[in-house]
């Protein structure tokens, strides 16, 4: 019975020689499988209802297109005690005009849409409101009517013109935000920005303008690049290090 038993359990020996194409093929099936039974779908993160409060856009961590002058952090900064890594933005690019040279216009007109769009994030409440840029349209707005005001010395209220003279129109004052203007050979002059009423035109002015155009050599059609840095109050553990600092305005040849 045993010996019977064995007989039925025990089977042939069979000789198995592996066939590498044939191994490589079975795998292939099995990955086909496996694929077609299950899509690969990408995660896409939705967007959080929520930004923290310090959240700061990519593009303000953008590489400017424009490189800054290489004397400005290690020959103007040093000299006024700012900061070297004091952000520098650059505002503008424009060709020197005619008017611009003019003693009589006595100003210099800067691109108004760039000065909205770059210059102004970069000012205070009240330097907005000295600068005439509360609001960030520039559409020319009609006139006023001129007023019939007279200059009249302290004293004299009560008294009246000479007969046959008429009294002189009281003039409008043009105020602006006080700027520091340095210019290609770096010498800076105290000038004002100010945006006109009428023709929303952004200019810089004062009384050191002619004496800044003889120092800049500027000529009519030379293309100039105009950049801004302001040193803002730092606070390190309840103390001010460094206090709000003037505007600058640099405006340089390019190239």
């Amino acid at each position: 019975m045993d010996k019977a038993r064995d007989r039925k359990t025990k089977r042939p020996l069979e000789l198995t020689v592996y066939d590498p194409a044939a191994a490589a093929e079975a795998v292939q099936r099995a990955n086909a499988a496996i694929l077609s039974g299950t899509a690969l779908v990408p995660y896409v993160a939705s967007s959080s209802s929520s930004e923290p409060i310090n959240a700061i856009p990519l593009a303000a961590f953008a590489p400017q297109d424009r490189a800054e002058p290489w004397w400005l952090r290690e020959k103007l900064f040093p000299h006024h005690n700012l900061r070297f890594d004091l952000p520098v933005h650059f505002i503008a690019e424009k060709a020197v005009t005619l008017t611009d040279l003019d003693s009589h216009q006595n100003r210099f007109r800067l691109p108004s849409d760039a000065v909205i769009r770059n210059l102004r994030p970069l000012l205070s409440p009240l330097e907005l409101a000295a600068a005439n840029l509360q609001h960030d349209d520039h559409v020319p707005r009609p006139r006023p009517p001129k007023k019939q005001l007279v200059l009249e010395a302290p004293g004299d209220q009560d008294q009246e013109a000479p007969q046959g003279k008429k009294k002189k129109r009281k003039g409008k004052k043009h105020g602006g935000l006080p700027v520091l203007v340095v210019d290609s050979n770096r010498g800076i002059r105290e000038l004002q920005m100010s945006r006109w009423e009428s023709s929303r035109g952004i200019i810089i002015k004062g009384e050191g303008y002619m004496s800044f155009l003889a120092n800049s050599s500027f000529k009519v059609d030379d293309v100039v690049e105009i950049w801004a840095f302001k040193e803002r109050v730092f606070r390190l553990f309840g103390s001010n290090v460094c206090a709000d600092g003037p505007l600058y305005l640099l405006i340089t040849k390019k190239g």
